[in-house]
């Protein structure tokens, strides 16, 4: 059963187009920018939707109004967080983190990655931000055997 999430959520091109104009902003008015990368850790071949909805929601929740959620590729949850430095951007993370275990684990027990990125140190362009956090979150899964 997929359920339908909050206005909030973006997904695919829209999440894309809604994360690159908040960085463009953030760029212009020199302020921190963070984005936040989970994938959940599967079998290949598992069938998570549900999974994926629940977390996504979870996300949702945790997000401040005007801050961006949506999920990339149907599996990778991504918030964009104005405002943030990597302080609280790695805070968040970990908070997203432990929440996404939390609220998933009565469907199955998954194991989320997450990891961000910020401006300007990770990058400038929203481009730049996605794939380091992706790639940070994938290191990582990789790294603990998955």
């Amino acid at each position: 059963m997929t359920v339908e999430l909050e206005v909030k959520q973006a997904e695919g091109l829209e999440l894309k187009e809604r994360l690159m104009a908040e960085v463009e902003r953030a760029v212009a008015e020199q302020e921190p920018y963070a984005i936040i990368a989970s994938i959940p850790q599967r079998l290949p071949g598992e069938e998570i939707s549900d999974v994926i909805q629940v977390g996504a929601r979870c996300a949702v929740d945790l997000v401040r109004d005007g801050d961006v959620v949506g999920l990339l590729d149907g599996e990778i949850i991504v918030v964009g967080l104005s405002g943030t430095t990597p302080n609280l951007a790695r805070v968040f993370a970990y908070r997203l983190q432990s929440d996404l275990r939390l609220r998933t684990h009565a469907l199955r027990n998954t194991v989320w990655e997450t990891a961000f990125a910020c401006l300007p140190q990770d990058g400038e362009s929203s481009e730049d931000l996605l794939q380091n956090a992706i790639e940070r979150a994938i290191t990582r899964r990789r790294r603990l055997g998955a």
